[in-house]
């Protein structure tokens, strides 16, 4: 599988993961996606994923405002995670907020790639770096 063919997506609301899994597979046929909508989870599963042996990079969209974990959160928890395991993860902010204050935090964090609004669509997909 190809480093851009594994993508982790992040966000409370479910029908958001069902299009954001729909327009990846649009985009990418052959593509592992892995949907959360509980950002702790998603947080340990990147720890273990960044940590395992299997070689390659995965593509994460991470949204803004969640109630249990703001991706604020999920970000400053990321930052204290080992160093190889942030290599492995290109983060990008997906979200519905169009607050400057939101698209600036995420321009500042030395993880975030991107920030692109919702829904998650074709012409985003191919604006990514990946």
């Amino acid at each position: 599988m190809t480093p851009q063919s594994r993508f982790i997506v992040v966000d409370d609301d479910p029908l958001n993961n069902l299009v954001c899994n729909h327009i990846i597979l649009k985009f990418a046929p052959d593509a592992e996606i892995k949907l959360f909508t509980n950002p702790e989870k998603a947080l340990e599963t990147v720890q273990t994923l960044g940590e395992s042996v299997e070689e390659g990079e995965y593509v994460l969209f991470l949204d803004v405002n969640m109630p249990t974990m703001s991706g604020w959160e999920f970000l400053e928890a990321f930052e204290n995670l080992d160093e190889k395991i942030h290599q492995r993860f290109k983060i990008y902010i997906l979200s519905s907020s169009i607050d400057q204050g939101d698209i600036q935090k995420a321009a500042a964090s030395p993880f975030v790639r991107g920030y692109y609004p919702k829904p998650l669509n074709l012409e985003t997909m191919g604006q990514l770096s990946l």
